[in-house]
């Protein structure tokens, strides 16, 4: 059985609202530096997050997936704490709709010209639509 020194409470947050909240025995996430761990009873970090795929694993062996963008994760006393631009649960993926904001991601960096502004959206879009793709894949 479980205890409380057995788990972490974890938050992944997005600006339209909580996308989970609840314990688990692990979480991974995808820093810039690589894939990062944690266990219970991890030591205090700070880290930035890039795209990639965040995985909440539960005691009982099951394990929550979301197609994370860029954010940051903090850990303290068992706390974690991410937060994300977009966390969209692997079950709610839709690889049409992905597929179809590349290539109109892919679309509007071919005509951006010298907008820096619309170069750097369409770059985002173009990596979130990929992001999306590749955690959808690795979960068929």
């Amino acid at each position: 059985m479980a205890t409380d020194t057995d788990r972490l409470d974890v938050r992944v947050l997005t600006p339209a609202g909580p996308v989970f909240v609840g314990s688990a025995s692990m979480v991974f996430a995808p820093s810039r530096a690589g894939e990062v761990g944690m266990l219970p009873r991890h030591e205090p970090m700070t880290c930035t997050l890039g795209f990639g795929r965040t995985r909440v694993r539960s005691s009982d062996g099951g394990e929550e997936v979301f197609a994370t963008s860029e954010g940051f994760l903090t850990i303290d006393r068992d706390q974690v704490l991410i937060l994300v631009e977009q966390a969209v649960p692997v079950h709610e993926i839709d690889r049409a709709q992905a597929q179809a904001d590349l290539r109109a991601a892919e679309e509007a960096l071919e005509s951006v010209g010298e907008d820096e502004v619309a170069r750097n959206k369409a770059e985002s879009e173009k990596q979130r639509a990929e992001n999306l793709l590749n955690v959808a894949d690795l979960h068929k």
